[in-house]
């Protein structure tokens, strides 16, 4: 099974050296490291030269840098149409991958065809390398998937991208994801779902860097108006994401015999949280109570269940009245340091 690293790098050069380098340390034989540096303002493309260098030679290196800057999405789907491995593990310019991470990930692929996506645990650290609290929650090796009735699109679960590992046969079914301002790793998950299962690692394989650079697993502890703005535009583009999870729903019951009564469950359950999303964020906004009321509304209307109820009345109302609510609930949002 050929497995292709998806090296993808921006404005990184504080860290950049140290991620290739764990890229191509990797102890897998069948490797391809496909090295995307998307137009980076900084000395990024410089170094990422100059350690490929040291490339050993069982890698099969392939230049992919992009002359202008693209975007994440645009990159992304730009560099994986070049990957030809069975497998495919994106790792970004900033983190830290153990030497294992592909074989480990690369073993659990080629014992269970089902298997669509494998994510790991990981060591979350900081712009020194330091180790700072924080880990997936699960303490167990775990699999997700549709078979048994979901409870929300994710199936139960919700890795980092950071940390997956994608069969490549993802991209060749639904093809490059819609370019807007979101990260990848959410409609993978859906895709992977949709096509069979997930399955989670409880070993730590990645370094995860956190830092005020990163687009959502940035460095917390400041309730500046800077990070507030960071955490709502997180929010809105969260509202996103059910456009192109029900493209792939719908391409997924075209082409590949998904159930339709699982396809219209997992449609409702897009709407709710698209609602769920809009609402909170009109509550940390403050926004005008005709927004609110109706986005509540909107909400029941699609799902009238005890839970939303419960959630408007005892969380959302609570913060959209008072102030001393928002600014814990804030409080809790930048200390994590993640959206």
């Amino acid at each position: 099974m050929k497995a292709s690293i998806l090296f993808l790098a921006y404005n990184q050069s504080r860290f950049v050296a140290s991620a290739i380098r764990s890229a191509m340390a990797q102890d897998y034989p069948h490797l391809e490291l496909v090295v995307c540096d998307d137009a980076s303002p900084d000395d990024t493309r410089a170094i990422l030269e100059e350690e490929l260098r040291h490339c050993p030679p069982h890698i099969t290196l392939v230049r992919a840098h992009s002359e202008t800057n693209a975007g994440l999405l645009s990159n992304f789907n730009r560099c994986m149409a070049m990957c030809s491995g069975d497998i495919i593990i994106p790792m970004a310019g900033d983190d830290i991958s153990l030497p294992s991470r592909v074989s480990r990930i690369a073993g659990i692929f080629a014992g269970n065809p089902r298997c669509m996506l494998v994510y790991s645990n990981y060591v979350l650290i900081d712009d020194a390398g330091d180790v700072l609290p924080g880990s997936c929650k699960h303490r167990e090796d775990k699999t997700f998937s549709y078979d048994l009735q979901p409870t929300c699109v994710y199936a139960g679960g919700k890795g980092p991208g950071a940390a997956a590992g994608y069969r490549a046969d993802i991209f060749r079914t639904f093809g490059p994801l819609d370019v807007c301002n979101r990260p990848e790793d959410r409609s993978y998950w859906v895709r992977a779902l949709l096509l069979g299962e997930i399955q989670y690692l409880a070993e730590p394989l990645l370094k995860w860097r956190t830092h005020s650079g990163n687009m959502t697993n940035y460095l917390g502890g400041s309730s500046t108006k800077a990070a507030r703005l960071r955490i709502m535009k997180d929010l809105r583009m969260r509202q996103s994401y059910g456009r192109q999870f029900t493209r792939d729903i719908d391409h997924a019951v075209r082409h590949s015999s998904f159930p339709s009564k699982l396809a219209n469950r997992l449609r409702h359950m897009i709407r709710m949280d698209r609602e769920r999303e809009r609402l909170r964020r009109y509550s940390l906004a403050e926004a005008p109570w005709r927004l609110w009321l109706g986005s509540a509304t909107r909400l029941m209307k699609v799902s009238p269940s005890a839970g939303n109820l419960w959630r408007i009345a005892f969380g959302d109302l609570p913060i959209r009245l008072s102030s001393g609510k928002r600014e814990r609930h804030w409080s809790r949002k930048t200390r994590k340091g993640k959206a």
